[in-house]
């Protein structure tokens, strides 16, 4: 594994590990295949035959994997400007849909094995067929999980489930074929049952994953910590919140953050403070962010009373954006998503109250929001 894994390393691009995952898929799920298919006529077992076109779907998956990670690869264009990395993980949902629609399939073939058992015929020379394929399928999901870490890749982790599910159906069948053959019991239908259940949840899983990253995921907090490092580090940034990272594929983030600076600090400056931020985050991180520009007042005695409070008794809640004219102060209050609806009311009066006693006659508007960020990290 190591050989190839080098071998694949040398060729310096995502893209390789992608093809390189999908040739060696197609191989040896199509001598699976065959291997299974000629097992099952002769065992006469239905779990057998079923595992042996779930081989032959891998094959197709595979191509898939290869068909996806090619396009994924293509620059932007006119119609793309983003470039066209999220096809890697519609490419990882394709393959997750083929195991449902596979499992579901196993399922109904296992019902009626169950309802009407055929006899299994056993042979040692299938069943060593079986345990080959088991340590086949097992280095494949060896494989597959090594490249996905490497490279970060769904489509990849999505194929190395599928492989381990492939393992357990291996594991069940085996059980099966050698409990009619030792014990007279005919577990060939249940065993595919529970096979085809493994090979749904599996499906599902690997699902979840792909449509998540389609659908928009909030930024990782290490990706946040990183740019939010950076933006502080700056001479003048007083604060920063607002992070949205969009994700347009593997290492093709765009981001937006919003930059406290004193309000009395001149603009030319302050837009040269933030083109440098931008300019370090590009570099360093490699993400094209674009940032927002918050004018604070530093004398605001009211802003520090709302942090002091939050900070000692709500530390997952984040004020910014502060407002205050005569008898008026606003500002933006960012609360976890999930946050209690009774403790957000409380927490509200209790804002409202310590404000009240230092300024009676000031009217507090409170405008609530929720973050874009995996968790907390203001």
């Amino acid at each position: 594994m190591n050989f190839v894994i080098k071998k694949i390393e040398s060729k310096g691009s995502r893209q390789a590990y992608g093809v390189a995952s999908g040739i060696i898929g197609i191989f040896l799920n199509f001598l699976l295949f065959v291997l299974k298919l000629v097992v099952g006529f002769v065992l006469g077992s239905v779990a057998v035959m079923a595992d042996a076109f779930n081989n032959l779907a891998d094959s197709a998956s595979s191509l898939v994997t290869i068909v996806g990670f090619r396009m994924s690869a293509k620059p932007a264009d006119k119609e793309h400007p983003f470039g066209h990395g999220r096809i890697e993980d519609v490419a990882g949902l394709i393959i997750a849909m083929s195991m449902i629609f596979i499992g579901i399939e196993f399922a109904r073939s296992s019902i009626m094995s169950i309802i009407a058992p055929e006899p299994l015929n056993f042979s040692w020379v299938s069943v060593g067929l079986l345990v080959l394929g088991f340590f086949v399928k097992l280095w494949m999901f060896a494989f597959n999980r090594r490249l996905g870490r490497k490279i970060g890749s769904n489509v990849l982790h999505a194929v190395a489930t599928d492989s381990r599910n492939d393992c357990i159906i291996a594991a069940f069948t085996l059980m099966a074929i050698f409990a009619a053959h030792l014990f007279g019991i005919n577990a060939d239908g249940p065993a595919g049952l529970v096979v085809s259940l493994i090979l749904i949840h599996g499906g599902y899983k690997s699902a979840r994953d792909s449509a998540s990253a389609i659908i928009g995921k909030p930024a990782e907090k290490a990706i946040a910590q990183a740019i939010k490092e950076i933006v502080l580090g700056h001479e003048g940034v007083l604060g920063a919140h607002d992070l949205v990272v969009h994700n347009y594929g593997p290492g093709k983030n765009v981001a937006t953050i919003h930059m406290e600076v004193d309000m009395h600090t001149p603009l030319n400056l302050c837009h040269d403070m933030a083109d440098a931020v931008e300019a370090a985050v590009l570099a360093q991180l490699g993400i094209s962010l674009t940032v927002h520009l918050d004018p604070i007042d530093t004398n605001c005695k009211l802003s520090d009373i709302v942090k002091i409070y939050l900070g000692e008794n709500y530390p997952c809640a984040n004020a910014h954006e502060f407002k205050k004219s005569d008898n008026f102060f606003k500002f933006e209050l960012q609360l976890p998503h999930g946050f209690d609806k009774n403790l957000q009311n409380t927490l509200l009066a209790e804002i409202r109250q310590k404000i009240a006693e230092q300024e009676a006659e000031t009217t507090v508007e409170i405008d609530i929001e929720f973050g874009f960020v995996e968790e907390d990290w203001f």
